[in-house]
């Protein structure tokens, strides 16, 4: 019985013990007894819950087409991993350190003082260091916000050949001064140097052994490796196309190496005439991030987090969450697309409806909700099939009426106003026309 107890202990400290079976490690899941995963908290509330309560143990990636923000998005995350009080090292191989530092400064203004007027590239212009209302704001800021940072390190790239085992000798070296497990974040793989044993060799290999060699850190030490890579070309040629697993580049590595893979596209990405340098271009752009992969959650579009970027501020929302004064709309005009002072209105201009039914032509219409903004997740997908089964039919019936010469009762000619008017053919379209004209506003999965 002692011999038992004795190895029992063992076990519950991480002692070194030999051949333990899994039925007395089973026994460790009693009440009080249970090992906990650790989680770091996003400051997302709904990529929190995706991933269990926060980033964990493991390789995390983010891709997404170039400008889309995606250091913002993870600089954010790896902040308020900080500002909880867990040691974050953030190697930017891409940006030099005080870029990074300026938007960091220009969010946490942006947090306190929504309606400053001051950016990340204001604050590093020579033009404006005599401005002393601005100054005295960001210093007051500084005094505020400044021990949320105190565990956060940016670490750029100090040599030309700088690669995973670089980052691996320096987390170790941290690891030894502080007595400290850091959250690590790379921006981005695919800068990295060559490891000493791929030196001459293609990308493909380079990639592999890098994502090899952090796979390793993460594993040696229970750690938390978030990593950016950008995406294949191919992936972004048409801006209409939905980020997935083969969008990355060299995806091998990265699919077989990820506890958890993330995408960031536009929420209309698939609605048919959407304008990605129209949407990328506003003050506020209407991002989502897609779960690509998760080991030990839930993937697929249902996992979708929806997220306002105010590029000027340098700062992610979810979408959906309440103004709380963190952060107000840039103009008049915008307060209405903001979070949590959504109203229903009338369709401004025909492209709401061109957008639902492929209509050329200008029409008046209202619509009870904004197409334009519709994510085409897991409860909407029935609604996004509907769209296309009535957009087919309406082709089918235009190649009809040119053939023969005739119009049947479903397209007579109808007002100028009321021309391009959907109608409903059969019973099942007509069905599912009804119930997505009948969904509400403010659906939560916009």
């Amino acid at each position: 019985m002692e011999e038992k107890n004795s190895k029992e202990n063992n076990i519950a400290e991480n002692k070194p013990v030999s051949y333990i079976s899994v039925a007395e490690k089973l026994n460790l899941f009693r009440l009080g007894k249970i090992q906990t995963v650790e989680h770091y908290p996003t400051g997302i509330r709904q990529l929190d819950e995706r991933l269990g309560g926060g980033l964990y143990s493991g390789l995390i990636f983010l891709g997404a087409r170039p400008g889309m923000g995606k250091s913002t998005l993870v600089l954010q995350i790896a902040s308020e991993v900080a500002a909880g009080g867990t040691p974050v090292l953030f190697y930017s191989l891409e940006m030099p350190a005080i870029r990074i530092e300026s938007k960091i400064l220009n969010r946490a203004i942006h947090m306190q003082n929504p309606e400053a007027k001051i950016t990340s590239d204001w604050l590093l212009r020579e033009e404006n260091a005599d401005k002393k209302e601005e100054w005295e704001l960001v210093e007051k800021v500084q005094k505020n916000m400044g021990p949320r940072y105190e565990n956060l390190y940016i670490k750029e790239r100090d040599k030309i050949s700088f690669s995973a085992e670089d980052v691996v000798a320096d987390v170790e070296k941290f690891m030894e001064e502080t007595d400290s497990k850091p959250v690590v974040f790379v921006d981005y793989l695919q800068i990295l140097s060559a490891c000493a044993s791929t030196r001459g060799t293609a990308d493909k290999q380079r990639n592999d052994e890098n994502i090899n060699v952090l796979s390793s850190l993460s594993n040696k030490y229970d750690m938390a490796v978030f990593v950016i890579s950008s995406l294949n070309r191919e992936s972004y040629r048409n801006a209409q196309k939905p980020i997935q697993l083969d969008s990355f580049k060299e995806t091998g590595g990265i699919e077989y190496s990820a506890s958890v893979i993330l995408g960031l596209q536009l929420r209309n990405v698939e609605i048919v005439g959407a304008m990605h340098e129209s949407a990328m271009s506003g003050p506020v752009r209407k991002l989502e991030l897609v779960f690509l992969k998760q080991r030990y959650g839930m993937t697929g579009t249902g996992a979708n987090v929806a997220l306002d970027f105010y590029p000027a501020k340098d700062l992610y929302l979810e979408y959906g969450a309440e103004e709380s004064g963190r952060v107000k709309a840039e103009t008049p005009a915008e307060a209405e697309k903001f979070p949590g002072a959504r109203k229903s209105v009338e369709a401004e201009t025909p492209t709401k409806t061109e957008k639902f039914l492929g209509a050329r032509k200008s029409v008046e219409a209202k619509i009870p909700t904004e197409v334009d903004e519709i994510s085409l997740t897991a409860p909407l997908e029935e609604k996004s099939e509907g769209i296309k089964l009535e957009r087919k039919h309406s082709e089918k019936n235009k190649k009809s009426a040119h053939s023969t010469g005739k119009a049947d009762s479903n397209n007579r000619e109808k007002p100028e106003t009321q021309q391009n008017e959907f109608v409903p053919e059969d019973e099942y379209s007509k069905a599912l026309f009804e119930k997505f004209m009948s969904m509400p506003d403010n659906h939560d999965n916009d």
